[in-house]
């Protein structure tokens, strides 16, 4: 999806993992990701993946943290030492390497939603159980955001 000229991740997809790790990603989203991304943990226990390009401005911002504060330094490390390049194969699959596949708790059943800039991976379940405890907030969380 575009918005102007920005492109924007949006959707809901449920998909399997393959035994080796890997999932197709939808049709819909490959075209915004490229032939190559880069995958790492996300916020929330679940995978992230970014396009290169977004990646790459990501970097930027995190070279200008101070290195003088300990969780800055830690996030960073933890962050860019658990990211990896990936491929997208011509039959439009990625590997999730199995520490990502550990961190996020992914079994067999996955979600992969769009989240604007990148795209995140969940155990469906576990995406189910957050989806459903952010909409028994959402009309509250609405009105704390004034800007919208």
């Amino acid at each position: 999806m575009k918005v102007g000229d920005i492109s924007m991740l949006v959707g809901s997809f449920n998909h399997k993992l393959d035994g080796k790790g890997r999932t197709v990603l939808p049709a819909k989203f490959r075209g915004e990701l490229g032939s190559s991304v880069v995958a790492t943990i996300g916020i929330d226990r679940c995978i992230a993946i970014y396009p290169l390009q977004r990646w790459e401005e990501l970097l930027l911002k995190l070279k200008d943290l101070s290195s003088f504060k300990k969780k800055t330094r830690d996030f960073r490390r933890v962050l860019l030492s658990m990211a990896t390049e990936q491929e997208i194969d011509g039959a439009g699959r990625i590997l999730l390497p199995q520490l990502l596949r550990d961190y996020a708790g992914t079994n067999a059943d996955i979600t992969l939603i769009g989240a604007e800039d990148h795209m995140e991976i969940w155990d469906t379940a576990k995406w189910e159980e957050h989806r459903a405890e952010v909409l028994s907030d959402f009309s509250d969380m609405a009105e704390e955001m004034e800007e919208i």
